[in-house]
């Protein structure tokens, strides 16, 4: 009976002792991928499990990706396989005008696109709307791209506050659209005849502990960030096509519209935006007027997601990241959920 590619994999390790007939086949896989689009193809898989830099989108990164594109090709376009759960909005954008400029210097015509296994989630968004057509498997999932704030406790444990919640807490209290300042804050209850301690308890306490005005202001800066490069984007796409509408965008950039920084955005919640019926983001099957060929491509990234996933998750090492070309390879190191 044939097996799952999970079970293959769990045999593999426990015989070998180490992920390396895995990273063999990983290798074998970027080939086969690269041969059935017959493009150019990049592959960009990142831990869901690390807990620090190592594992989100940053400039190093966009520093790697140039590297390997340095190299000469005759091959035609871009392709971008990415899994990531996200990073930092900026390195996205970098990675963008990397990718975006390898194809303008490879001549007129030639595109760069992303192709989704699994998820790209918020900077990951950011980076795969930056391309000109997306593809997801049918289980694929883009994500909101609102910033979120990592705290750690004092006893190490990691969490993640979305940005748009501090802003939200501070300009929900006081009813005004201007720009908020601890001193309009503490004005607006003289103005109106109260001192803080006439203040019932629960708006006091409220007051006291989400007036923390440098957060609210760093918290606007990355909102105001994440979105100018949303609407940049939006902006290109109109640009490049006139029947893509700005408010089609307004599912990644507006935190109140998914309500959680996890929830998925795939090609249902998408079907009925310009973005979707111009194609520019689709299944994998617009790819091939062969659906051979796209059985071949979605086994094939299953495949490779599966063996990545397990490699990079593992407390076992710190390979929290790779980036590869059918040539080169590189890794990253970082910490994990499990490592000390």
């Amino acid at each position: 009976m044939e097996q799952s590619v999970l079970t293959k994999l769990l045999a593999e390790v426990n015989e070998t002792g180490n992920y390396g007939a895995s990273e063999k086949r990983s290798r074998e896989i970027v080939t086969e991928v690269e041969n059935i689009i017959e493009k150019r193809a990049l592959f960009y898989f990142a831990s869901e499990a690390g807990i620090d830099e190592g594992s989100l989108i940053t400039d190093e990164d966009a520093f790697v990706i140039e590297n390997l594109l340095s190299v000469p090709t005759e091959k035609k376009d871009l392709v971008l396989v990415l899994h990531s759960n996200g990073g930092l909005a900026i390195s996205a954008e970098r990675i963008i005008g990397v990718c975006r400029s390898y194809c303008k210097k490879q001549g007129a015509g030639n595109k760069f696109l992303v192709l989704i296994p699994k998820k790209a989630k918020s900077a990951g968004t950011i980076l795969a709307l930056g391309a000109h057509n997306i593809y997801l498997r049918e289980t694929a999932e883009l994500g909101p791209v609102d910033p979120q704030f990592s705290v750690i406790d004092n006893a190490g444990n990691r969490t993640f506050t979305p940005a748009y919640l501090h802003v939200d807490a501070i300009e929900n209290l006081i009813p005004t659209s201007a720009p908020l300042s601890i001193q309009r804050v503490l004005s607006f209850f003289v103005k109106n005849g109260k001192s803080l301690i006439e203040l019932p308890e629960n708006t006091k306490n409220k007051l006291l502990e989400q007036c923390n005005y440098p957060l609210y202001v760093n918290s606007k800066n990355e909102l105001g960030l994440s979105d100018s490069i949303i609407e940049k984007i939006a902006r290109e796409k109109i640009a490049e096509n006139p029947n893509v509408q700005a408010r089609d965008f307004d599912i990644f950039i507006d935190p109140h519209l998914t309500k959680s920084h996890g929830r998925l955005i795939g090609l249902k919640d998408l079907q009925e935006s310009s973005l979707c019926r111009e194609k520019i983001i689709c299944g994998i099957e617009s790819m091939f007027t062969d659906s051979g060929k796209t059985a071949a491509l979605d086994a094939l990234l299953w495949e490779l997601y599966v063996r990545k996933r397990r490699l990079l998750n593992d407390a076992g090492n710190q390979v929290v990241k790779t980036i590869e070309g059918s040539g080169e390879f590189f890794s990253l190191n970082g910490r994990k959920i499990g490592q000390v």
